[in-house]
């Protein structure tokens, strides 16, 4: 299979979503607390251990042994 390189998608989608799935994203986005949610996750996800960076290699500390 040759698919489209995008950055956007990591996996090929095999299967629309169900009508009960489009349901229940309405109801989880059109809540009228929905600032509240976001305000808690961008708290929670401030907390979280940063992710590595790719480009440093993390066997760097090694080099000098091999």
């Amino acid at each position: 299979m040759n698919y489209p390189i995008n950055p956007q998608i990591y996996a090929p989608v095999f299967t629309s979503l169900k009508e009960r799935d489009w349901k229940a994203l309405i109801e989880l986005f059109d809540r009228e607390d929905f600032d509240e949610i976001e305000v808690d996750i961008d708290s929670n996800l401030l907390l979280m251990i940063p992710e590595p960076c790719w480009e440093d290699d993390p066997f760097d500390f090694l080099r000098e042994y091999l």
